[in-house]
C-alpha cells in the first residue's frame, strides 16, 4: 500500500463518500502533503512548495 493510500483510503471509507467527497481527500492531501512536506530529490532534497518558493524569491532578487 502506498503512502496516498494510506492516509486518504485507510483513514476513511470511501465506499460510502460522493465522488466529491473522494475529490476533495485527493486534493487536499495533493495540496498539504505532496506540495509542503513530500521531499523530491529531483529539485535537490526539497518539497515542490519549497522550491517554487525559493524561484520566486530569485526573480526579485534580479529585478
Amino acid at each position: 500500500m502506498s503512502n496516498k493510500e494510506e492516509l486518504i483510503y485507510g483513514r476513511y471509507d470511501t465506499t460510502k463518500m460522493s465522488v466529491c467527497e473522494v475529490k476533495s481527500l485527493v486534493w487536499r492531501y495533493y495540496e498539504f502533503y505532496w506540495n509542503n512536506r513530500r521531499i523530491c530529490s529531483a529539485i535537490g532534497g526539497m518539497p515542490s512548495k519549497v522550491k517554487l518558493e525559493n524561484y520566486y524569491d530569485s526573480l526579485q532578487a534580479v529585478a
